[in-house]
């Protein structure tokens, strides 16, 4: 029993050493930054990508034209059925 709580232990704290490992901002460790992260200045991140795509969808939303709204200029001869409304 003294065995599996020592290599319990062992293991949990390096599962806590390799988590802050990884979080520390320095150059020397390669695996830091996420592979969309960028390294330096002018480098494509994501959230110059998130910038990118906010801009493309401003641009089509300004693109369409809206539909107008036509309202019938006569009143139908025929009692209403219920389909009257959908009438060109």
């Amino acid at each position: 029993m003294f065995w599996v709580q020592l290599s319990t232990f062992l293991l949990f704290n390096l599962l806590i050493i390799a988590m802050l490992a990884t979080q520390i901002p320095l150059r020397s460790f390669g695996f830091t930054a996420g592979q969309h992260a960028g390294r330096g200045d002018g480098e494509y991140t994501v959230w110059h990508l998130i910038a990118d795509v906010e801009a493309e969808r401003r641009a089509a939303a300004a693109e369409v034209e809206p539909i107008p709204v036509r309202f019938p200029t006569e009143a139908p001869d025929d009692p209403p059925t219920g389909r009257h409304h959908l009438r060109v």
